[in-house]
């Protein structure tokens, strides 16, 4: 999972986009685009208007000359995250456009010769550091660009792995080394004999054949790693379990067979987009909502809402993906540790990559630009890293009347909000859908290269996983995607209701009805996937009711539900990924509670973080919740899936469950023949 080369293309892009729109990039404000699809973000403004905003390019500086000052801050130090400190809720829900607000930056410091994490809070009104908190022992922070290419320059010099490369007749200069943060599985001792101190800060390296060819992913070096000590950047060990074959596929995607080419498909808004963006703000028919690029996080939503009656009635305050969980099932020392946590790990904002219209986003698309930080605390833009656009959407609803047979018709539209991460062998992407009847979808999208071994047959290769080709094969694996969704529908005062549907005893034999079960606490409100029950939950107002004189509500419906957690329970990368064990978690409110698998999973070996912390019995009933929905993604990967794998799109809906009295959708825009 190395970003350097990433780093690099994304360099050329900046400096490109640059060259191209000098004035678009020297801030890192938004442009309010109403009616017109054609620029990106980046118009020129002055400073931040919203609690909200994202840090700017200028508020990175001066957070990171403020810290450099502080004597507590060591020489040197690495930045791996340096974000917005997001204000107080109750300060953001009270805001008001004009009104003072306050301005902090979360910062993590991290001091690599001796391996030790700090926190800090930066005061950027008050151009100070209010806060510097040093972290248990051996807590690490996610990876950082640097070490990537660091790593990759030791190993592929070490002796003991040339060798090994030697052994499989493989030019060590024709390798990609693919590096990993160090996982759970501990050294004590090096090459040498030498102990390896406990916490000590691993990155681990595996090898694929690169050649002259593209996607090296495909052609898998099996059997040699290398763990290195990625603070003092010394090899701490080499090993080999065994020569494989070692592919040289050409790892071409194109088909087999010529097919007849198609024609354009072009989206044309003469017109412009129906939707309006002012900075991080988004109106769009009755939906309002914010938006941001997290470093960690990705693409973030705020302040969802629905307009109404001329005001804006909330629906959720804060949405995003908390962790991606990645576990191989293949029983094998240079496997069982691969394990990796996308987010905790590596962050999937800060690898965001560039889209483009017409190849990763219809050409109807309006794109933004994000400004982030970097290791050592400057800022960088990664130009066009969100996009947005409308879509058709088939046929909204229709009726005919049964004694005139005149049809009435509505066509749907759908709004897209996306962006895509590469991680290593994977690419993710998160849609958020929001559609004319008042659903909010939020779909998780997978695609690139399967993570692939040499074997030296197939009956090797299809056992726990697929053989390929006859020297390839992709080993089983699942995806644990989790959604912190901070749903406040109709105020911050809610509650969890639970959906099962069953057969009712009746003369007839026909009926049936769904049960419905209050979540009362934390413990009661760990909830599993059942699809026999059509299982739905629905977040209900303590307060308000429609006019029919039902609470106001919005059911998560699962989309999709595909599979648990198959290792055992005393695997110890499951240990750490608690929050796996059940598809829904709910939590009272805490604002630091914000990931799934803790705030620090990088080398953990601590059972118990994240939501099994979290969920420690507290009431949930009529009060600030906070659900947690995790995706399970189970895959057995299929022959047709090498050398590239099509996208697997998994998701959930938010949708109207008595938040309206009637369908919310009668107002569309009718349809023309």
């Amino acid at each position: 999972m190395k970003y350097a080369t990433a780093l690099l293309l994304l360099l050329a892009l900046v400096v490109s986009y640059l060259a191209a729109t000098p004035l678009a990039l020297a801030s890192a404000g938004m442009s309010s685009i109403a009616g017109s699809p054609e620029p990106s973000a980046g118009l020129v403004r002055k400073g931040p208007r919203h609690p909200l905003d994202p840090l700017s390019a200028a508020e990175i500086a001066a957070t990171t000359r403020l810290l450099k000052a502080d004597s507590r801050t060591p020489e040197g130090a690495f930045f791996p995250t340096l974000v917005l400190h997001e204000p107080p809720k109750e300060d953001v829900l009270a805001f008001k456009p004009g009104k003072a607000f306050s301005r902090e930056a979360y910062v993590e410091v991290f001091d690599r010769p001796n391996n030790v994490l700090y926190k800090a809070i930066v005061d950027l009104r008050a151009n100070r550091v209010i806060s510097f908190e040093q972290l248990p022992a051996g807590t690490q922070p996610t990876t950082f660009f640097t070490e990537f290419d660091d790593v990759n320059n030791l190993v592929s010099q070490d002796k003991e792995w040339i060798a090994a490369m030697d052994r499989r007749g493989v030019d060590p200069k024709d390798v990609y080394i693919d590096i990993w943060a160090g996982g759970d599985t501990p050294i004590t001792k090096d090459r040498d004999g030498n102990p390896v101190p406990a916490g000590t800060r691993l990155m681990r390296a595996i090898a694929f054949f690169q050649g002259d060819m593209p996607n090296p992913y495909d052609r898998p070096i099996e059997g040699v790693m290398a763990i290195v000590d990625a603070n003092h950047m010394r090899v701490l060990q080499v090993t080999d379990t065994g020569i494989r074959p070692v592919s040289h596929d050409t790892g071409d995607a194109a088909p087999n067979a010529k097919a007849e080419p198609l024609k354009p498909l072009q989206v044309i808004q003469r017109q412009g987009p129906s939707f309006k963006v002012d900075g991080n703000e988004v109106s769009w028919q009755n939906w309002r909502f914010r938006f941001a690029l997290h470093p960690r996080e990705g693409l973030v939503l705020y302040t969802v809402g629905f307009a109404q009656d001329g005001k804006v009635r909330p629906v959720a305050y804060r949405i995003g993906l908390s962790e991606v969980f990645v576990p191989y099932g293949l029983p094998d020392p240079n496997w069982a540790w691969r394990a990796a946590f996308d987010i905790g790990d590596y962050g999937i904002g800060r690898t965001a990559d560039p889209l483009a219209a017409n190849v990763d986003v219809p050409d109807n698309a309006v794109f933004f630009d994000a400004t982030l930080a970097d290791d050592v605390g400057e800022s960088y833009v990664i130009p066009k890293a969100m996009a947005l656009y409308e879509r058709d959407s088939g046929v909204l609803w229709k009726r005919v009347d049964p004694t005139s047979e005149d049809q009435e018709t509505r066509m749907g539209r759908e709004l897209v909000l996306t962006f895509n991460s590469w991680i290593g062998n994977y690419i993710y992407g998160v849609d958020y859908i929001f559609r004319l009847d008042g659903t909010l979808e939020v779909r998780a999208v997978a695609t690139g290269t399967t993570l692939n071994r040499g074997v030296q047959t197939l009956d090797e290769g299809n056992q726990y996983g697929t053989a390929v080709t006859t020297q390839v094969a992709a080993p089983n694996h699942q995806h644990f995607l989790n959604f912190r969704l901070d749903l406040d529908v109709d105020g911050t005062a809610n509650r969890v209701v639970e959906t099962n549907v069953s057969s009712v005893p009746t003369e007839y034999g026909n009926a049936w009805a769904g049960e419905h079960t209050l979540l009362k606490t934390e413990d009661a409100a760990q909830r599993d996937l059942n699809p026999a029950t059509a299982r739905t939950w629905t977040v209900e107002s303590t307060d308000a009711k429609n006019a029919v004189g039902h609470e106001t509500g919005y059911a998560l419906i699962p989309v999709e539900s595909m599979g648990m957690p198959y290792a055992a329970a005393t695997n110890p990368p499951l240990l750490r990924a608690g929050y796996t064990q059940h598809a829904l978690w709910v939590t009272s409110y805490k604002p630091d509670e914000m990931y799934a698998a803790g705030p620090f999973p990088n080398q953990s070996l601590a059972e118990g973080q994240g939501l099994p912390q979290y969920a420690n019995g507290e009431s949930v009933a009529d009060k600030d919740i906070v659900l947690w929905y995790t995706i399970p993604f189970t895959h057995v990967p299929e022959v047709e899936e090498y050398p590239v794998m099509n996208s697997e799109s998994l998701g959930f809906m938010l949708r109207p469950d008595g938040f309206f009295s009637r369908n919310p959708a009668l107002g569309a825009t009718k349809s023309k023949p």
